[in-house]
């Protein structure tokens, strides 16, 4: 495999400074995965924690190449070049990035499924510490999402669910320091199959539906991979992924959306109303949007300081729900 990174210069024998994130340590702080920088020996946390310093070391330095200090991870990455891979072509995340690129179909990555089982694990910890039974203005996260589907047409809770928290989590962590955008619909999975088309070869296509069920961690780390190339997910009642890198080709002229929001919501309001399918649209402002019958039915709000800088574009009146980080906004109409 030839190593896509032109940075390789830039890599120093480093031991790393600290045994834990430096910044988290000094503010007493707790993270979820560590990144090491191959430059000077800072560590750093994850995209997966909250305060993501591994990226902020870059972003304030320079520094391009990072690796992490996982056990059982051998894999480097190139901010400046955005290139993923093993420097000994040993395997794990990085072949699994290859697979994900090549121009056949891949299978889900098994190298994601401790890590994301392990990240889920921490963060629902995190949510029972964020918010203390009975504490003010509080509620278990689950129960805001039940809110969503009490406003949807069709709903399938034990399966929207799970999409739902999928695209916040996309929305969150983005890629190793970059935001994300994406697009999920769920329900009536035939109907939005024939309103669309593929944009290149169907990276889950010929694997059983277990395998593509969107509570298996092997797939839910595949699909945060797959997010960063074009198209939609379309997931069925049933919970499975029946297709990934959708073009939607629905086009609903009496689709009305607010100011600001592009092509990927407008597809995702279009097919909401063409069929009866629900669009879960994450934009690149790390704002998850929920689409039914055409119009803006819920937005959520993957971090609470996000309220000041963006705009709700939920026509009011609307009803507020917070639960640790987030925030759930759901039309009362």
């Amino acid at each position: 495999m030839a190593i896509a990174c032109e940075h390789l210069d830039q890599i120093r024998e480093v031991t790393p400074r600290t045994e834990g994130c430096e910044e988290c340590l000094a503010a007493g702080e707790e993270w979820v995965h560590l990144r090491l920088c191959l430059s000077c020996g800072h560590v750093g946390c994850c995209d997966d924690s909250r305060n993501k310093h591994a990226t902020s070391h870059f972003q304030s330095t320079g520094h391009p190449i990072i690796k992490s200090l996982e056990s059982g991870e051998d894999w480097h990455w190139c901010y400046l070049d955005e290139a993923l891979f093993s420097p000994e072509g040993s395997g794990g995340e990085a072949d699994a990035q290859d697979e994900l690129t090549a121009d056949h179909p891949a299978p889900p990555a098994t190298a994601f499924a401790a890590k994301e089982t392990a990240r889920r694990d921490l963060l629902s910890k995190g949510r029972e510490m964020s918010h203390p039974e009975g504490s003010k203005n509080s509620t278990d996260i689950k129960s805001m999402f039940r809110t969503i589907c009490g406003k949807v047409r069709h709903c399938n809770r034990e399966n929207l669910e799970p999409v739902i928290e999928l695209a916040v989590e996309i929305a969150r962590e983005g890629r190793e320091g970059r935001r994300i955008g994406t697009l999920f619909t769920f329900g009536d999975a035939e109907a939005v199959l024939e309103r669309s088309r593929p944009l290149i070869l169907d990276p889950l296509a010929g694997h059983s539906d277990e395998a593509r069920s969107i509570r298996d961690p092997n797939l839910r780390g595949t699909i945060k991979e797959l997010a960063q190339l074009d198209g939609a997910f379309v997931v069925s009642d049933e919970g499975v992924v029946v297709s990934a890198c959708r073009y939607l080709d629905a086009a609903a002229s009496d689709v009305t959306l607010p100011y600001g929001m592009g092509s990927r919501h407008l597809a995702g309001g279009s097919i909401s109303q063409v069929t009866n399918a629900i669009a879960i649209v994450v934009s690149e402002s790390s704002m998850v949007r929920v689409f039914d019958d055409g119009k803006l039915i819920a937005e959520i709000i993957p971090e609470l300081w996000l309220m000041d800088r963006y705009q709700v574009q939920l026509r009011a009146p609307y009803r507020e729900e917070r639960a640790g980080d987030l925030a759930v906004l759901v039309t009362k109409s």
